[in-house]
């Protein structure tokens, strides 16, 4: 097999490679380009944050809005002569006999019976670190104002309204507070 030398011959020089465009990037267009992708990358970290937190913040009022849900219901299901004694009380004496989600009988912030009116307390810890240490805590606060509708409508209705108002606090970067309220009817009648 015989191998070929280019022509020297002027009638046919040798072909040259000449590139199609210019080779390679100048300064200030890769300095353009990394701005670009260091805005999308900072956008993008921003974004993800902002989610983060919304989930996290989401965690914090659903915890709320089941412990408010949870003693709602504990007063629904108690006896209907209970509720309306302690709807009827003047005095606060008529204990609700609501259990925590500890499982211990709350108690009003005095610290005596939890009745008609008064305010009610307990906190909440939603995580733990890596030794189990609870952390991320949340103070719920609620206060259940129970009116009798026997009285209020004069024997027109036989039941108990219960309303319970309650307020969430807990450290989010700052001091965070979600107020709420809940509002049920218990009747007289039985229901199945």
């Amino acid at each position: 097999m015989l191998c070929r030398k280019p022509s020297l011959d002027q009638n046919h020089p040798a072909p040259r490679f000449r590139p199609s465009g210019r080779a390679g990037f100048n300064i200030v267009e890769v300095v353009v380009g990394m701005a670009i992708f260091s805005f999308t990358i900072v956008g993008l970290l921003s974004l993800t944050f902002q989610v983060r937190a919304s989930s996290e913040e989401a965690v914090y009022n659903n915890t709320s809005l089941t412990l408010a849900q949870a003693y709602l219901e504990q007063m629904r299901s108690s006896d209907f002569s209970t509720l309306q004694a302690a709807a009827t009380d003047p005095t606060g004496t008529v204990g609700l006999d609501l259990i925590s989600s500890a499982g211990n009988t709350l108690t009003d912030t005095g610290g005596g019976v939890l009745a008609n009116g008064d305010w009610a307390s307990e906190t909440i810890m939603l995580d733990e670190d890596e030794a189990g240490n609870p952390r991320q805590p949340l103070t719920f606060t609620f206060r259940p104002v129970l009116t009798d509708l026997n009285t209020a409508t004069a024997g027109q209705a036989d039941g108990v309204e219960i309303v319970l108002f309650y307020q969430t606090t807990y450290n989010f970067g700052s001091v965070r507070t979600q107020n709420g309220s809940l509002r049920t009817v218990r009747s007289n009648v039985a229901t199945f």
